[in-house]
């Protein structure tokens, strides 16, 4: 397996991640057995892949607790990126989310702390203030975002360090060529690609 650095962290990451949002099951994904996600999370580990990316938004939370379950025993192997739902933005809402993803994930830190998607009826610069509260009482490691076009990543970098924006990504997606992804590199954010 190949590893790369996490934005400019001092994380090292697989260069291909599992996505959990499936194991959440619901309307989307269908009926799931939980024994066998979390044996998913096992053989993943097996053959050196430690990014985990999952969020408090996948049936809440069902997504985060299965996780968990996988990793127990395992969890120093593990790069966790879960998400902040917008709903969840205000300052104190963002302090309890991350607290219940905490508890979902059986795990006293989380690696990469993203708001999942931007959400123009909160101040950017109070979800900040708390995610950089968070970072500095350890109970994460680094913040990142998801979903954030020029704009929102604009302001997000103007405000704080800004780890990594996750967007989709593939041979029949590429529209982050044009503006996004220059910026990126622009500004030293990572990139995370989803549905490749």
């Amino acid at each position: 397996m190949e590893y790369r650095r996490l934005g400019q962290t001092d994380m090292q990451v697989s260069i291909i991640a599992l996505g959990c949002w499936p194991f959440a099951g619901g309307a989307f994904w269908g009926e799931q057995d939980d024994e066998v996600s979390v044996a998913t999370v096992r053989a993943a580990l097996d053959a050196g892949i430690n990014c985990f990316d999952t969020a408090e938004g996948y049936e809440n939370g069902h997504s985060e607790r299965v996780l968990g379950r996988g990793l127990q025993g395992r969890r120093h192997e593990a790069i966790i990126a879960t998400k902040v739902s917008p709903s969840h933005l205000a300052q104190a809402d963002v302090i309890k989310a991350c607290e219940q993803s905490l508890v979902n994930l059986q795990t006293d830190y989380i690696d990469l702390y993203q708001i999942h998607w931007p959400n123009w009826n909160v101040p950017l610069a109070e979800t900040v203030a708390a995610l950089q509260q968070l970072k500095q009482q350890g109970k994460i490691r680094a913040i990142g975002v998801s979903n954030f076009a020029v704009q929102d990543l604009g302001e997000m970098v103007a405000l704080s360090e800004c780890t990594t924006d996750q967007l989709p990504y593939s041979l029949l997606w590429r529209v982050i060529e044009r503006e996004i992804q220059p910026l990126c590199l622009e500004k030293t954010v990572g990139l995370i690609c989803y549905s490749p």
